[in-house]
């Protein structure tokens, strides 16, 4: 008698799948999205987190960094955000080089942030123990250069090379699997300064970066990482401190003045968000930043000229494509009495497990 085939795990109801996914530690995610696309759609997918949610696998905190502009020292100012607590608690993070804080970026990966750019040094900061380690040195230091999470690769590409006898070297890239640097794809084109960039997450293999320079001004450029082209997308050149984000596949950008806009990338055209309970584009903000939270954008940012910090967390409905809409779940001030010359460097979630 022949023996059955065992079952497919793809042959499995979506449900049952999810809720097998839903079990499965965030940091197993990027590998999961290598064995097909269909598995890399469910984890990607709002299903999951909302599965997850109900199951309570998704527990975040947010680590808000700020930074004394004129403090000799200028050193980081780590604090933290629970959604439940609604003000941000003071933690005694250490802080790396201070020579780089104006360049570099923050990259979460899992309960660690690792600070990357502007040299050769790399810092990962430990949140569930408070350590900060140094970790392996890239072969070329530059700054205001791009970067982006992509599966579990850090991308670093373009900006202003430290040495000119390495300016060949546009692109880098650093395993965090084998935990070693190597060289990527060259960009298409000469990107000297990045002023935003989308760190996580990634739309597809594509990292997005607003330019700033001859070459790249006025728009936004999408690095491809498998092969280094890059393409275009316009932005207004009246428009000034824009932020972006990526959630559940599409891209978001702050306009200020505008409001919150989104990306329809069939009709390569951007779409105001109408967000129900609060317009952001009345509002003065000051060193807004944007992150991803459980399918939602969170909004930080320094409120006019008063001295307090706020978030504010909104869930989107619609479809990309046709059209989405934003709905406040809630708005608060989470610091109080902060002095003018501090402000938000860098706004990251971490898992809280």
């Amino acid at each position: 008698m022949a023996k059955e085939a065992p079952s497919s795990f793809s042959s499995l109801p979506n449900d049952i799948v999810l809720n097998i996914l839903a079990r499965v530690p965030r940091r197993f995610h990027p590998k999961l999205c290598c064995v097909s696309k269909n598995l890399g759609s469910l984890v990607r997918s709002s299903e999951l987190r909302k599965t997850r949610s109900l199951l309570g696998k998704d527990r975040f905190n947010f680590y808000v960094c700020l930074v004394d502009s004129m403090a000799m020292d200028l050193s980081y100012q780590w604090f933290t955000l629970s959604c439940g607590n609604r003000r941000l608690v003071s933690v005694p993070f250490p802080s790396p080089d201070p020579s780089l804080w104006p360049y570099t970026s923050a990259v979460p990966v899992g309960s660690e942030i690792y600070l990357v750019g502007g040299s050769r040094f790399m810092w990962i900061l430990d949140t569930r123990s408070g350590q900060l380690r140094l970790g392996p040195s890239s072969p070329v230091g530059s700054k205001h250069e791009g970067v982006g999470l992509v599966h579990d690769k850090i991308y670093v590409f373009g900006g202003t090379c430290e040495k000119e006898c390495y300016q060949d070297i546009q692109a880098q890239v650093f395993d965090l699997k084998t935990q070693t640097w190597l060289i990527a794809p060259n960009p298409s084109l000469t990107l000297a300064h990045y002023v935003r960039h989308v760190v996580n997450p990634s739309l597809g293999r594509k990292i997005y970066a607003v330019g700033s320079g001859c070459e790249s001004c006025d728009s936004i450029i999408v690095y491809e990482t498998r092969d280094g082209t890059c393409d275009r997308i316009i932005i207004d050149d009246e428009v000034t401190n824009l932020e972006m984000c990526v959630v559940d596949n599409v891209l978001y950008m702050y306009y200020q003045y505008v409001g919150l806009m989104w990306y329809d990338s069939m009709a390569k055209e951007w779409r105001l968000v109408h967000v129900h309970g609060l317009k952001l584009g009345d509002r003065f903000l000051n060193h807004l930043v944007m992150t991803e939270y459980d399918g939602k954008l969170a909004f930080f940012w320094q409120q006019g000229q008063k001295d307090e910090i706020w978030c504010a967390m909104i869930a989107l409905y619609g479809t990309s494509h046709v059209a989405i809409w934003g709905r406040l779940e809630w708005s608060d001030c989470i610091l109080s009495q902060v002095p003018s010359h501090y402000y938000i460097l860098h706004v990251v979630a971490c898992p809280d497990y």
